[in-house]
């Protein structure tokens, strides 16, 4: 067994439970020997943004640092992380800040990570739970040591025990409310749950087949050699139900795919929830709106089918 000092951090949605279900994530990839408290700390490179939460646990793992890299990466996709931007804001971030005494000089992995030494809110939470580190924690300067702060037991949320059956009723029933009332963002907060609904008016078809159309008020596409115009097919626009995160099937239905009567296209994540989104019907698949990782909005557009 290796020893994993795994960096923890977040700063969108309720950011203590996202640490909350990552330490429980992290649970499964072995055994969690210890955990640090909980702290905020303010942003670091990018600075527009809010704070973040941060913590450190002690891994005790029969993974090997690729394995553990890997492992870490599907958890952070699990949770709903976006690629953003370079120290921009996310959900949950999972570090590798040491592997027993393993120095690894890799393109896509480096350890001990690179910039720990100057990272206050990576090495004060790590610190706390193993003593090796804080050394380098006191030789940080006094003002960025300051800057991260406890929380306190009592103001740290609890990890909130959630029927996400009921919770995905409740989204479903929250987002037709959203569309007959015709309302383009609704949200419920209660003391333990916030759900947010937003609606998107955005047209069904590209601009330019919006143009086409336009341009073709019979219905018909213009003959290209004298011969009758063929009647164009009809669509189907598949549209987004949640908010979230879209994944597109493996492999990628392009324009032109004939696709299955069940078919699943794509999965909308939403509250760690996967969506599936399925063709409907049989038919070709005239367009894709959206790609893989993109953020999509309660009735976004995301395929067309022609049947």
């Amino acid at each position: 067994m290796a020893l994993a000092r795994i960096g923890l951090g977040s700063n969108l949605g309720q950011a203590a439970d996202n640490l909350e279900r990552a330490f429980s994530a992290l649970g499964k990839l072995g055994r969690v020997r210890a955990r640090s408290a909980l702290y905020r700390s303010p942003p670091w490179g990018v600075t527009a943004q809010p704070d973040f939460v941060n913590a450190a646990a002690l891994l005790e793992t029969q993974l090997g640092p690729r394995a553990l890299l890997e492992a870490l990466k599907d958890i952070e996709r699990r949770m709903g992380r976006a690629q953003t931007y370079r120290w921009g804001p996310r959900t949950i971030d999972l570090d590798i800040l040491a592997y027993d005494d393993l120095r690894l000089d890799e393109p896509d992995l480096v350890i001990p990570h690179p910039r720990l030494g100057e990272r206050a809110f990576a090495l004060v939470p790590l610190a706390e739970i193993d003593p090796s580190f804080v050394a380098g924690r006191d030789a940080l300067p006094a003002a960025d040591r300051a800057a991260v702060q406890r929380i306190p037991a009592a103001a740290a949320r609890r990890p909130s025990i959630v029927d996400w059956d009921e919770t995905l009723l409740r989204v479903r029933s929250a987002a037709e409310f959203c569309a007959n009332a015709g309302l383009t963002r609704f949200r419920i907060d209660e003391e333990d749950l916030a759900i947010e609904v937003r609606r998107s008016v955005r047209s069904s078809r590209s601009p330019a087949a919006l143009s086409e159309a336009a341009s073709h008020t019979n219905g018909s596409r213009p003959p290209s050699n004298g011969a009758p115009a063929a009647p164009e097919r009809a669509r189907t626009i598949l549209r987004a139900e949640f908010v979230g995160i879209v994944r597109l099937a493996r492999p990628a239905a392009a324009a032109g795919t004939v696709v299955g009567a069940d078919r699943e296209l794509a999965y909308v994540e939403s509250l760690g929830i996967r969506n599936p989104v399925r063709s409907g019907g049989s038919g070709r698949v005239a367009d894709v709106f959206v790609s893989d990782g993109e953020a999509v909005e309660y009735g976004q557009a995301l395929f067309s089918i022609e049947v």
